[in-house]
């Protein structure tokens, strides 16, 4: 649609300013000042605002904007305290569970990558090396870094942290005002978001703040932009109107978290199908395309290069005798399942009946979410890496959000029942509304104050010999908990974050063994290099059991740590963890299915040095005890409770004595075969009798290998051996030299050329090499090339799978300049009806078919039409044209209004 020029009024020759410019001035050379561009600015800024103030304000709206600003607004005020707000803007370094070592992301992605232009690459800090936000979301992480522009570097990170948190209500009131829910539904979906921010039934599934604190705050940003993102499709798909800004943030929500993404991209094909019709179909289409197209350079290398990944074999749920579907779909007290359930069917039976299709759109994906839980129990097909518990917080949201519906239509129906019509006046529904508001307000504010134990007037008490936190007057205590049950752990999980690193009791033994670690790295005698620590739950005295991740952050890369956050993102995962378990007294063993040798030092050390490992950190008396037995490790230093060991026989590059040999694929999930085979050879070397390669040469030897059916076991991974006898090939010895290490490259000399130099660093297929043949992948997940040069110099490099998904986001980009030329689509109805024909086609009333406002069968048109009045009246406190005019000042040039749509019916 065209936008059109509004004419201006005829100008007032008697005012000097409103006169034609003075033919003379052109020749004196004066000009008419311009209005400076931040002028302009503010007017446009201030115009609507202005005009929404400046509206009438009879009582209806008053109520209206009263109760909006009382739930929206306590939501809102209710997420921010639990987050502490005084904590967040205290400079420190946050730290609790997963959130303490994703401190580092950012900072590399802002010190290393940034610097050279780009949004992922390779990371030397981790597991011997990995691909930096590429299989992990970088959108959190940019935000940070933009923040990190004005805000000390912690601040930034714990305001990025929270910001899912704190707009979560928001995202879920502008969802109900986007998807034509009337008042005071959009209010009420605000305090659907809230209830789910504090269920504390799950920790680390995602969304709520538990989950946030455990360092999931990917995941809560992506969930607010998502519901943000819906609402906006779901808008979109009525009027034709903001496709490229719903596409824009469906999009960043994508970008944010892959689990949600899921989400995100099942919600919207759905809700797509729902409001299908034959112009729909088509401008639906092109917003998912556009989405994708705007996500592309994440997403398909994400899909692409899954293979590369590590599977941590998570079981799923349910699990054990002791778990089931029942519990998974309904974790809170029966009670509350039985009230949240129960009102969340009636709004989705009333939603069907009103045929208010986005209303119907959430009991539709509930159903599919619980579907989609019981199908990928084997995680997704092909991608796998999906545990299927990960998908529960989005039918918790959206249960809740279903609920509000259903009280709203209960309390519509008692009302009619109690004045015997079937149709309620205006101002009934107001009152029944905003009674409704206030009900379910006040509700929600005990029920949290309780949890918190925060209770105005409730104190403890003794009950039956039981502890019992209860509320009431004398001995009249109708509210009680008793003291079984657990206190509401959000504000005490951010409040432990929040206080940081700094304030922990045992920072100061953490920052001498930085320190102690930091020294010998700047010491020549042995430098930098990668070490391993003891993985111990003790750990957590630091602020987090994964404090030390963090000693490449503190050390400028110096002292990198093997163990890392992101398990998934690295194939040299599970080598890393066998490592840490035969080093360690009780490790966590945090991948399934893998052969630990637990408290195996005389093994260990043989893993650290394939790993190229330089120092070994324990603490505990057991694995002390077994490190001082073992000749290749010397004790260095002593820090605390720490002793750090240096391993001997550890090169990053080393020339191989014997030529590898080229093993053949096999069926089967190519993830798993490879790492059934770089396992094998990991624990059992002496086995091999040369190094097993993934592809080579013409000249190395193919094998075949074979399962070792007297070692399998159902749940272990299998042991893989040669079912074809290795020839070694002895090799000439070569001297390796002037190796240097970068951020993204490796550079070293040969004396020789043309014999295999084992490169132990993590492989990835973005690995180039000028100067030697190669890099060819061998187990367990490092690289082997053969000089042709003297000189040889490994880059991780933009291959051409990076460079086409780019391209296709640059195409996603240029898609929105051509939506914005096109402008807006045109509806012969603002309800679907598949087939109809465009206005004036002799098609009939579109509209009535789907509205129901013509009486068919006998149905009550009132029932149809009474959910689905136009919000747009003067009573609401912000017009749905409001929010259209304010969402088309984000994609407009010139910041004006567009042209009047209103078709004097009230409808957008």
């Amino acid at each position: 649609m065209v936008d059109e020029l509004i004419p201006r009024a005829p100008a007032d020759p008697a005012a000097p300013d409103s006169a034609e410019p003075d033919p003379d001035d052109a020749v004196r050379g004066l000009e008419r000042p311009a209005v400076p561009w931040p002028v302009r600015a503010w007017r446009r800024a201030v115009r609507r605002p202005q005009a929404w103030l400046d509206r009438p304000w009879p009582a209806e709206r008053i109520v209206r904007f009263v109760i909006t600003v009382a739930l929206l607004g306590g939501s809102t005020f209710a997420a921010l305290q639990v987050v502490h707000p005084d904590l967040v803007l205290t400079n420190n370094t946050p730290t609790g569970g997963d959130m303490g070592a994703h401190v580092m992301g950012p900072a590399y992605l802002r010190d290393h990558l940034l610097p050279n232009w780009q949004l992922s690459g390779w990371n030397n800090y981790w597991y011997a090396g990995f691909p930096m936000y590429r299989f992990y979301m970088v959108t959190p992480a940019i935000a940070i870094v933009l923040l990190n522009v004005l805000l000390p570097y912690g601040i930034a990170f714990k305001i990025v942290a929270v910001a899912g948190i704190v707009t979560l209500p928001l995202c879920c009131w502008a969802f109900g005002r986007l998807a034509r829910f009337r008042y005071p539904l959009p209010e009420l979906f605000a305090l659907g978001g809230l209830l789910f921010l504090f269920d504390e039934t799950f920790s680390i599934y995602g969304g709520n703040v538990k989950s946030t604190m455990a360092g999931e705050f990917a995941f809560s940003i992506a969930l607010s932009l998502g519901m943000l993102g819906l609402g906006l499709f779901a808008r979109a798909m009525e009027t034709g109107r903001h496709r490229s800004l719903a596409a824009v943030v469906l999009a960043l929500s994508c970008l944010s978290h892959g689990i949600v993404l899921i989400f995100v991209a099942l919600g919207t094909i759905l809700l797509w199908i729902v409001w299908m019709d034959r112009r729909r179909f088509t401008y639906g289409l092109s917003i998912g395309i556009t989405t994708f197209l705007l996500a592309a350079f994440w997403v398909v290398p994400f899909l692409f290069n899954h293979e590369f990944m590590t599977d941590m074999k998570y079981g799923y749920r349910p699990s054990g005798a002791s778990d089931s579907f029942w519990d998974m779909f309904f974790p809170l007290p029966t009670f509350f399942d039985i009230v949240i359930t129960t009102f969340a069917i009636i709004g989705f039976v009333a939603s069907l009946w009103r045929r208010h299709l986005n209303g119907a759109w959430m009991g539709i994906t509930s159903i599919a979410l619980v579907t989609l839980v019981y199908l990928t129990r084997d995680s997704l097909p092909v991608i796998g890496l999906l545990w299927n518990p990960r998908l529960l917080p989005f039918l918790y949201l959206l249960r809740y959000l279903l609920m509000m519906v259903g009280f709203v239509e209960t309390a519509l129906l008692v009302a009619r029942g109690v004045k015997g019509v079937r149709e309620l006046p205006e101002g009934t529904l107001l009152r029944v509304g905003t009674s409704v508001a206030v009900v379910v307000g006040v509700s929600v504010l005990v029920i949290q104050l309780m949890f918190f134990r925060v209770m105005p007037g409730a104190r403890f008490t003794t009950h039956n010999g039981e502890s019992v936190y209860s509320w009431g007057i004398g001995d009249w205590r109708p509210i009680s908990l008793t003291g079984n049950s657990t206190d509401a752990l959000s504000d005490a999980w951010s409040r432990y974050n929040f206080t940081g690193y700094e304030d922990k009791n045992a920072y100061g033994e953490y920052k001498a063994l930085v320190d102690t670690m930091a020294g010998l790295g700047a010491d020549p005698a042995h430098g930098c290099g990668r070490a391993l620590w003891e993985n111990n739950s003790e750990n957590g005295k630091y602020g987090t059991t994964m404090a030390l991740m963090l000693l490449p952050h503190w050390t400028d890369g110096c002292i990198a740590s093997m163990e890392g956050l992101f398990f998934e993102a690295s194939g040299t995962t599970p080598y890393h963890f066998v490592t840490a378990a035969a080093m360690s007294a009780s490790s966590s063993n945090p991948v399934r299915q893998l052969r630990y040798d637990n408290n195996d030092a005389a093994k260990g050390v043989q893993y650290l040095q394939a790993l190229a490992v330089d120092y070994v950190m324990v603490f505990t008396e057991a694995a002390k005890a077994q490190a001082d037995a073992q000749p290749e490790l010397r004790l260095i230093r002593e820090s605390g409770p720490w002793n750090v060991y240096e391993v001997a026989g550890t090169e990053l590059v080393e020339p191989l004595s014997v030529q590898p040999v080229v093993v053949a694929d096999r069926e089967g999930d190519q993830r798993e075969r490879h790492l059934e085979l770089g396992m094998s050879w990991f624990q059992h070397q002496d086995e091999w009798a040369a190094l097993p390669a993934d592809d080579g040469p013409d000249s190395w030897q193919r094998i075949e290998v074979v399962v070792d059916e007297l070692r399998r076991q159902d749940d272990r991974v299998d042991v893989v051996v040669p079912a074809t006898p290795i020839e070694p090939v002895a090799l000439d010895p070569v001297t390796v030299s002037d190796v240097q290490l970068g951020d993204q490259d490796i550079r070293f000399r040969v004396d020789q050329v043309g014999v295999p130099v084992l490169v132990r660093m993590s492989y990835f297929p973005n690995w180039q090499v000028e100067g030697a043949e190669g890099p060819y992948r061998v187990a367990p997940n490092l690289m082997v090339v053969v000089p042709t040069d003297t000189e040889v110099h490994l880059s991780f490099e933009r291959s051409g799978l990076d460079i086409t998904a780019y391209g296709l986001t640059f195409a996603g980009i240029a898609m929105l300049f051509v939506w914005r030329r096109r402008g807006d689509a045109e509806f012969p109805s603002d309800r679907p009806r598949f087939g109809a024909a465009p206005a004036g086609d002799g098609g009939g009333d579109a509209d009535t078919f789907v509205d129901g406002a013509e009486d068919r069968d006998g149905d009550d048109p009132v029932l149809v039409e009474a959910w689905r009045r136009p919000l747009e009246d003067p009573t609401t406190p912000m017009t749905e044209s409001d929010l259209d005019l304010a969402l088309d000042a984000l994609t407009r040039q010139d910041g004006n209004p567009p042209p009047d749509r209103d078709d004097g019916t009230g409808r957008l």
